[in-house]
């Protein structure tokens, strides 16, 4: 099959994947509310499905080989992309059918800690200004000091946990993310569709992140926190899917 038919099927497919699982989520929500126990038993499908979308995301960019901008971008583009896999696994398999190993926290940590390894992936491809661009981005010294201070005060014992320095570090590496990559179009090193795309993508991935906060709020079942984060989560992937799109085929090149 050529490669032009076999990357329009597997778009076609995530498609199918996102519509379906967006419309189960909001037909569970309407069935469950914000009973925890109900939306989890009822979310198996969407669990593989999101992952799924994932998974054909991932193996489009590996499917990229001569149609890239240069080698060193295909690799920055693969290799966070083989990232996000890892970290989705966690999230959307192990820390919900692993319910035996009692760790479902631990993995989703891991996933953060996975993501944040993602976006430093991308902040040192979005701040090449050459194909031989070996420099190392100064903004990333910003998540890594927010990184010492985490776990400065944790050690301290000022947080009881790990899971605030994660969170706060993940935090810093998708905010300077952003911002590197709001700064694409206007460097003119990437084509012109592929920085809009690296652009439009780093935006959608911070919205779904935000979404992701909200809906890390707790309350009794019903409150309006719990009703609040479990439609903030229904919208993670409204926000993701798109976001992996235009990331992946960024490293595409494209036809003037």
């Amino acid at each position: 099959m050529n490669k032009k038919y076999l990357i329009i099927f597997l778009l076609t497919l995530i498609s199918v994947f996102a519509i379906t699982f967006f419309v189960r989520d909001w037909l569970v929500f309407y069935r469950c509310g914000a009973v925890e126990q109900c939306l989890v038993e009822n979310s198996n499908y969407q669990n593989i499905a999101k992952f799924a979308v994932t998974g054909i995301m991932t193996i489009i960019v590996f499917f990229i080989g001569k149609n890239c901008l240069c080698r060193r971008d295909r690799l920055f583009l693969q290799a966070g992309f083989a990232m996000a896999f890892c970290a989705d696994l966690c999230l959307k398999i192990l820390h919900n059918y692993s319910h035996f190993l009692d760790h479902r926290s631990d993995y989703t940590l891991l996933g953060i800690c996975f993501f944040m390894v993602v976006q430093a992936l991308f902040i040192y491809r979005h701040t090449r200004m050459s194909d031989k661009d070996n420099s190392s981005p100064w903004i990333l010294c910003i998540p890594f000091g927010v990184m010492f201070l985490a776990n400065a005060l944790h050690l301290f014992r000022i947080f009881e946990g790990p899971t605030i320095p994660i969170v706060a570090t993940y935090g810093a590496f998708l905010i300077c993310s952003l911002i590197v990559a709001c700064k694409v179009p206007k460097k003119g090193y990437f084509p012109e569709k592929n920085a809009r795309n690296i652009k439009r993508g780093m935006i959608l991935f911070f919205c779904c992140d935000a979404c992701v906060g909200l809906s890390l709020a707790t309350g009794d079942d019903h409150s309006v926190q719990e009703i609040v984060a479990t439609v903030a989560n229904n919208f993670v992937w409204y926000f993701y899917t798109p976001a992996l799109i235009l990331l992946g085929l960024s490293g595409y090149k494209r036809k003037a």
